[in-house]
């Protein structure tokens, strides 16, 4: 009675553990199994479809294969101090396929004892959240971006501007604010239309997009006017760059429908050290970059005032 006791316990845990290796196998999620040395001993098929690599690729190799470069090595340094102290983490990295293309993945990470408490692996449970990652991304973009030009919205502006002002008050290395405002945009809207008007709002703000530095934050304020950030830069270099701008165009004739519609702006800038730093905000220097637009404009637009 005892020996077929014994026989029906061992046919139940065979059967367990082959129900287990079934669904491991089957499984959309990657599993990864590692010695202490962090050489890759198991990986399921998951891991062959989402990285590209073969059983025979991985085994014998370090996850390192899928770095990409791109995940922080503050993140990896957590990682191991957690798990080295016998911690489970869990954190999102990038990593790189076979074929070179990246992938979104979270993953936690559990170091596994034997019987004597000794460690003996690592096993890894990592999902693909590429999908999700990059619809993420998309909205994000959505929300910060003006939809019909493109550049960064009014809200976004007003949101970096506080975070630059705040920089700006902690190291003290100047930045300019830069208002741009179209030159007769109500004519052009008036005579040849809505969409020739925004036709002229795309292409300006395109122009400017390609002739700022990529850390430079551009948007649309609002209508035909456009704001300008230029972080570590003083007020006659933002001059000289916002010019440059000008020059192109107004030497650009703008094509719309067969007609050719010349375009200028008018613009006005102030640099922060201009402002005390217990009186710097957001609003009184939009309020001064204004009143010299407005000055631009009552002198004959076409101009810069500083």
């Amino acid at each position: 009675m005892e020996n077929k006791y014994k026989e029906k316990i061992y046919f139940d845990s065979e059967q367990e553990r082959k129900i287990l290796s079934t669904a491991i196998e089957q499984s959309s999620v990657v599993i990864l199994i590692t010695d202490i040395e962090g050489n890759i001993i198991y990986v399921n098929s998951a891991f062959e479809k989402i990285t590209g690599y073969s059983r025979e690729d991985a085994m014998g190799k370090t996850p390192r294969i899928l770095k990409s470069g791109l995940t922080s090595p503050e993140i990896y340094e957590k990682m191991w101090f957690t798990i080295s102290n016998g911690g489970t983490w869990n954190g999102e990295q990038i990593n790189k396929r076979k074929d070179g293309s990246l992938y979104y993945e979270d993953s936690r990470i559990t170091p596994i004892y034997n019987k004597e408490g000794k460690l003996t692996y690592y096993l890894a449970v990592k999902h693909d959240i590429t999908e999700r990652k990059l619809l993420e991304t998309k909205l994000k973009e959505i929300a910060i971006r003006d939809p019909l030009t493109n550049t960064y919205n009014r809200w976004y502006l007003m949101e970096r501007f506080h975070q630059i002002i705040d920089n700006y008050k902690r190291v003290k290395n100047p930045f300019s604010l830069v208002i741009l405002d179209i030159d007769f945009f109500k004519e052009i809207n008036d005579s040849y239309g809505h969409q020739a008007g925004d036709y002229i709002l795309t292409n300006f703000a395109n122009i400017v997009n390609q002739n700022i530095r990529s850390y430079d934050i551009f948007g649309r304020y609002g209508g035909e006017e456009f704001i300008l950030l230029l972080p570590d830069t003083d007020k006659e270099n933002a001059y000289i760059l916002v010019k440059r701008i000008l020059n192109i165009i107004r030497n650009k004739p703008f094509i719309y429908e067969d007609i050719s519609i010349k375009l200028t702006f008018s613009s006005g800038i102030i640099e922060s050290s201009e402002i005390s730093l217990d009186k710097i905000s957001m609003d009184e220097l939009i309020k001064i970059a204004d009143s010299r637009l407005y000055e631009a404009k009552q002198t004959g637009r076409n101009k810069i005032v500083i």
